[in-house]
């Protein structure tokens, strides 16, 4: 089995391919092909706009999002305890979580503050 580290660094002409888990109902017939450095590709989200971190009446749905995107998960249940709240779970996924995720995280957030900021400009010089 691959490391994570092997699978990403490696500069071979014919790219590792790292088989499904197996509980996954396709283990036996698909595996995944990585892609080289130069054909990775940056998953744009369509549809509703991500949610504000700063605004509290979103919070757990940011909270939830995030443990959506970046925390590792096989059915929902993984992501939070049963009767735990998505802003609690979320903080504690923070405290382990690798430092590459929280800066995707916080650059998400910086997108929403420049977005605001260019629209306040923009309001006051109308």
């Amino acid at each position: 089995m691959y490391s994570k580290e092997d699978v990403l660094d490696f500069e071979g002409r014919c790219r590792p391919r790292v088989p499904f888990h197996n509980d996954h109902l396709e283990d036996s017939t698909h595996v995944i092909k990585v892609n080289s450095f130069f054909k990775r590709k940056v998953p744009v989200p369509i549809g509703p706009a991500l949610p504000k971190r700063s605004d509290p009446a979103l919070v757990e749905k940011h909270a939830r999002l995030m443990l959506i995107l970046f925390k590792p998960w096989r059915h929902a249940v993984d992501l939070r305890e049963p009767g735990q709240k998505w802003s609690e779970a979320y903080q504690e996924f923070l405290l382990t979580c690798p430092r590459e995720h929280v800066d995707r995280i916080e650059n998400m957030q910086l997108l929403h503050e420049c977005k605001d900021s260019r629209d306040a400009h923009y309001n006051e010089r109308r």
